[in-house]
């Protein structure tokens, strides 16, 4: 049984639809079957799916213990820096709207207090994400993230036939803040950022390759947005990529950030060097196997 608050700032919309927002790992028959018994009250009063809740309502939530969200997956923790391992499917914090129950963030700070994010991944994307748990060492994490003072290394599978096994990508990245997307250009324009990415080809097999993907430049959708521009899209990404490819390989996105390396000039000066790393995700070792 979970006592939930409607953040204040969320508008009225169908349970089911908050629920599913707010619980994003909650897998689609259990959330059916909560819902088909009715098992969330507002005030003592059982709620159907099409009810409307808002801001500011108290929810008894009775999810069985198997589906209440997991412990973080740490694979470093100091007591100052922790290195955690995100699921796909799950965001890192609260959306728009302040929804967000479950999320790595939640997770984070149930099993350690006063952790705070130092960078963010979609929720689509899995793999290393760097928390701090004090001040100094989270405005430290900002300022080597800014500084692009570490290196990221992603495993991704991608529309294969690329011409060569590795190479280096460089371009112009514009965002578009109305639809949260992005677009590559190829010259310099106003409010245009430079982008480079690093691609490395580990395999091919039935036209989806394995590569290895180093986002030299952290901008925003960098990889999906120029690994499409490069007419290489990344399995599963339906916002930048190929549609008729995913349909043919349902699953979702095929990203995942494998690496992340505290460079030499980071101004996290006592973790220079140091490699967080998560273990590949089961799609990886499967096109492995194809390949």
């Amino acid at each position: 049984m979970i006592q939930h608050v409607v953040p204040d700032s969320v508008p009225a919309m169908p349970l089911e639809r908050y629920l599913r927002r707010a619980w994003p790992m909650l897998p689609a028959h259990a959330l059916r079957d909560l819902l088909k018994r009715r098992d969330v009250k507002r005030d003592g009063v059982r709620l159907g799916a099409e009810e409307t809740v808002r801001g500011g309502d108290a929810l008894t939530v009775y999810l069985p213990e198997r589906y209440a969200p997991a412990p973080p997956a740490l694979i470093y923790c100091d007591g100052s820096l922790a290195a955690a391992v995100k699921p796909q499917g799950l965001p890192v914090d609260a959306d728009q709207d302040g929804i967000g129950a479950d999320t790595l963030l939640t997770r984070l700070q149930t099993a350690l207090p006063g952790a705070q994010l130092c960078h963010r991944l979609d929720a689509a994307t899995g793999g290393v994400v760097l928390a701090a748990l004090d001040g100094e060492t989270h405005r430290r994490a900002l300022e080597t993230f800014r500084e692009h003072a570490l290196r990221k290394r992603y495993l991704a599978l991608a529309k294969g036939g690329f011409p060569a096994r590795e190479g280096v990508l460089r371009a112009w990245l514009v965002k578009d803040a109305r639809r949260s997307t992005v677009r590559i250009a190829h010259r310099s324009a106003p409010g245009a950022k430079p982008v480079e990415t690093r691609y490395r080809v580990m395999g091919e097999s039935g036209g989806i390759a394995r590569v290895e993907l180093e986002p030299v430049t952290g901008r925003t959708h960098q990889l999906r947005a120029h690994m499409a521009d490069f007419g290489h899209p990344l399995l599963g990404d339906d916002k930048y990529g190929d549609r008729a490819l995913n349909r043919a390989h349902p699953g979702g996105l095929r990203l995942w950030c494998a690496e992340l390396t505290i460079g030499a000039d980071s101004p996290l000066e006592g973790y220079r060097g140091m490699t967080f790393s998560a273990p590949p995700p089961e799609w990886w070792s499967d096109g492995r196997e194809r390949g």
